[in-house]
């Protein structure tokens, strides 16, 4: 690997992992309220906050084990080294086999992927100085950067938030629709058309918003 050129520490931010907690928080009492308040079963529309709590929970908790990875690059004249969570692994710059480099907003988001199928991602925003990173590898590994690094998947996952995202919002359209339509029914039946509606909106919102972010995201040249 030849002589210790540079380190470049990871920082995981907190931030994502408390905006998720701070919804989960929101929407777990928004829940709770249903069962407490009596406002002649209107309450019962807040269980509609159980459907981002499906997203908010899980990505908390997967920011939150994210964020306590303590992760450190080591540029070496010959190649690149990991250290995460006390193990180490170390390439030459020859085992360097496809490189992708993806603008996020302000941030450059770079993944390696060696010989051996291991993949590293480090980005500009979390990691130090991750610009002589990216010198060292246009410099070392320049063919590589013609190659596909991670597997284009954007297609199928969009295709299925997309189809998610309008069979809710074609419900709670459906759902409106009849609501305006029915004329003297007894409450239970006007109760639950709300319910589908205010369900297939949550729905809609749930997963439009993910699919509107990965259709704006740039794609890797």
């Amino acid at each position: 690997m030849g002589p210790l050129l540079s380190t470049h520490p990871v920082l995981r931010r907190h931030f994502g992992a408390v905006a998720a907690l701070t919804v989960s928080l929101i929407c777990s009492l928004l829940v709770a309220l249903a069962f407490v308040l009596d406002l002649d079963g209107a309450e019962l529309a807040l269980l509609a906050f159980a459907y981002p709590l499906l997203v908010s929970v899980p990505a908390a908790a997967v920011m939150l084990r994210n964020s306590r990875i303590r992760e450190t690059f080591e540029l070496h004249e010959n190649g690149l080294a990991q250290v995460r969570d006390g193990v180490r692994q170390a390439w030459t710059w020859d085992r360097v086999r496809a490189i992708d480099l993806t603008p996020r907003g302000a941030d450059l988001v770079c993944a390696v992927r060696f010989d051996d199928g291991e993949l590293v991602r480090f980005s500009g925003m979390d990691t130090g100085d991750s610009l002589a990173l990216h010198d060292a590898l246009a410099e070392h590994c320049l063919d590589a950067l013609t190659q596909r690094a991670v597997p284009e998947r954007r297609g199928p996952a969009a295709g299925a938030m997309a189809a998610i995202t309008l069979a809710g919002a074609g419900g709670a359209g459906l759902a409106l629709w009849l609501f305006s339509r029915t004329g003297e029914l007894d409450g239970a039946r006007h109760f639950g058309l709300a319910m589908i509606a205010a369900a297939g909106c949550a729905t809609a919102i749930v997963t439009g918003i993910p699919l509107i972010a990965v259709l704006r995201a740039t794609r890797p040249d």
